[in-house]
């Protein structure tokens, strides 16, 4: 396309972007009942500031693509990667993540790069990212009705659940870390590595709508007999009627107790009584004990995605 052309953001004013962000969160919504709009206005606050780093496809004077990415330390995230649907879409974005892989390559000090990327408009970005180097991981996107769900009998357990507490942050994350020991979700999210990672990571889930407006009364933590974290759960709105638990964990030895079943049920029943319809999550298709625990509870496929990672 001789009228294409490639810009960072920091060039363009915010409200040239605007109609491709809101056709952006049109798709959200219709491919996921997902309201992007609370992450819109974060990453138009940022554009404004001219703090947010990433490219702009324009054509005939109208952006038609964009991607964003942030830098920690040094690791750089890819958090966006969407173009309009038009004959040159597949173009529009492998020179999108060409630029921006080759922002960050450009950086000795950014040691890694992760993206887990929704794709909208029949685009297949795997291709593009697996060129440049990037490990693939698929992942899917599981939707359960709440409307199926009907209350169980619950099993007694020696474990006290109790509705979340941010004051056991620091120790839920030291269980984090050592359930996500040996997982391939720690292949994907260099977070599951440390419990300074997981720290910041169930932080970020608590105070950021980035995984959806966090929910305390339906996000629970199980307490062992010496009042220590063996497990947990946290759920977000996403929208109104669908909600998303972006976080389940169980410690390592507490596995296998259909712990897990216990939060599960009670989070259905709470979403059901405030008037949820759906409740959603993602696994990576590796981790065949999650995927089929979360099927044989009523989840289904919404929508399959990617994780891509590389690494210096």
């Amino acid at each position: 396309m001789s009228s294409l052309k490639y810009l960072p953001i920091s060039y363009l004013d915010d409200t040239l972007l605007q109609p491709l962000m809101e056709e952006e969160e049109s798709e959200w919504m219709s491919d996921l009942d997902w309201d992007y709009f609370p992450i819109r206005q974060i990453l138009v606050s940022f554009i404004k500031q001219k703090l947010l780093p990433g490219y702009v496809a324009i054509s005939e004077s109208s952006p038609i693509g964009y991607t964003y990415f942030l830098v920690n330390q040094s690791k750089g995230i890819i958090g966006a990667l969407y173009a309009s649907k038009t004959s040159h879409s597949q173009e529009v974005v492998d020179e999108l993540l060409s630029l921006t892989v080759a922002c960050l390559k450009e950086s000795q000090s950014i040691k890694r790069v992760e993206a887990q990327i929704m794709p909208f408009n029949d685009l297949n970005l795997t291709p593009a990212f697996i060129r440049h180097g990037f490990g693939h991981f698929a992942r899917h996107y599981l939707e359960l009705d709440l409307s199926n769900h009907r209350n169980k009998v619950e099993l007694h357990s020696s474990v006290k659940i109790i509705p979340w507490d941010s004051a056991y942050l620091e120790r839920v994350a030291e269980m984090t870390f050592l359930s996500y020991q040996d997982q391939p979700d720690a292949e994907i999210c260099e977070d599951y590595r440390t419990q300074t990672g997981c720290i910041g990571y169930l932080r970020s889930l608590v105070e950021n709508p980035g995984c959806g407006v966090f929910m305390p009364e339906t996000s629970f933590i199980a307490l062992d007999w010496q009042g220590v974290p063996c497990g947990f759960m946290i759920c977000c709105r996403i929208s109104d009627g669908a909600a998303i638990v972006p976080q389940i964990a169980v410690h390592p030895s507490h596995q296998g107790k259909r712990l897990g079943n216990v939060f599960m049920n009670r989070s259905f029943a709470q979403l059901k009584s405030l008037g949820f319809r759906t409740l959603s999550l993602t696994v990576t298709e590796k981790n065949r004990r999650a995927y089929d625990w979360y099927q044989r509870l009523g989840f289904r496929m919404r929508k399959q995605f990617g994780a891509y990672v590389w690494q210096r």
